[in-house]
């Protein structure tokens, strides 16, 4: 399963992905990948991968607590 954060634009990715890589914690691992087709048309052409996809809602706080809330949370096969 993988787990895909979007959001509206490239820098809230970059950004987020910082907010998580930079937190310390080792099940936070994440990356920039290509927005999957069909997600949405409102959003970046780039998302964000958590490599560790049971970890979501630590994820999501750590994100917020970086006031950086993605656009949509998709999980896909």
């Amino acid at each position: 399963m993988r787990l895909i954060f979007t959001f509206p634009t490239l820098h809230q990715v970059l950004s987020a992905e910082k907010a998580l890589r930079t937190s310390g914690n080792e099940h936070l691992r994440c990356r920039p990948t290509p927005t999957p087709p069909g997600l949405s048309a409102d959003i970046c052409g780039m998302s964000l991968e958590l490599m560790h996809p049971d970890y979501r809602d630590l994820a999501l706080s750590s994100l917020e607590k970086a006031n950086l809330i993605p656009r949509g949370t998709h999980q896909l096969p």
